[in-house]
């Protein structure tokens, strides 16, 4: 198991696949890569990381693209007696596509 690279702070939301909080990270090396000082932390329980593991195949499919999150890797921890599965990502502070796209619908016509 890794050293935690991050403290975990605010839950951002939670879906099928997991949990994603906002995490602090004091800009610590993972991967080669320096992360941000702010990511978004995807976790769920290692032994139901499957979803997760194959998401991380797609984001690096488009890991070059602008248009889709970054993911900077994936890792295990172990916190509150559970190992953990981890997505570490870009934090969108602007919200989600699906944020963006409730907006759009609610915008007076031209």
């Amino acid at each position: 198991m890794a050293e935690l690279l991050w403290k975990r702070g605010t839950t951002l939301g939670q879906g099928s696949f997991g949990v994603i909080s906002l995490a602090s990270t004091s800009n610590a090396l993972f991967c080669g890569v320096t992360l941000p000082s702010l990511i978004a932390l995807k976790s769920c329980n290692l032994s139901a990381s499957q979803s997760l593991k194959e998401e991380v195949k797609i984001l690096r499919m488009f890991k070059h693209s602008p248009y889709i999150i970054h993911c900077f890797g994936a890792n295990v921890s172990f916190e509150d007696n559970a190992n953990l599965y981890n997505l570490l990502l870009e934090y969108a502070s602007r919200g989600s596509l699906a944020d963006r796209l409730r907006n759009c619908n609610s915008l007076p016509e031209v």
